[in-house]
């Protein structure tokens, strides 16, 4: 993934996001979940289960790098949005850059961008 594919956009600082537990930030028409795992790490990942029920995962429980969807508790890789075995699907994810204490979560210029209007 190249950095300058993306426009990075301010969500918070660090504090801001508590451990273990999702935070709907949205960005334009996106509506993302994101989550600080005990180690300090900080994801982004679309807000939409890959469930057959649909719902989002905002809610989910993560322990380590894995996040328990809420809806059929699926498990989902936070580095790359792939549900584990036995089941399969995907989740979008989105860079996440540290800038000293700010989170900024990137999305790409070619479509993915902010209106400036």
């Amino acid at each position: 993934m190249n950095r300058n594919e993306y426009t990075y956009y301010l969500v918070g600082t660090v504090e801001d996001f508590m451990e273990r537990l999702g935070r709907v930030v949205r960005l334009g028409k996106e509506e993302i979940a994101v989550f600080k795992t005990t180690d300090g790490q900080i994801y982004a990942l679309e807000n939409k289960s890959p469930g057959p029920r649909g719902g989002t995962i905002a809610e989910g429980i993560i322990s380590g790098k894995v996040l328990f969807d809420p809806i059929c508790d699926w498990k989902i890789s936070l580095t790359d949005g792939q549900v584990l075995d036995p089941d399969t699907g995907q989740v979008r994810t989105f860079p996440v850059h540290l800038l000293g204490n700010e989170v900024r979560i990137g999305l790409l210029k070619n479509g993915g961008g902010l209106s400036h209007e």
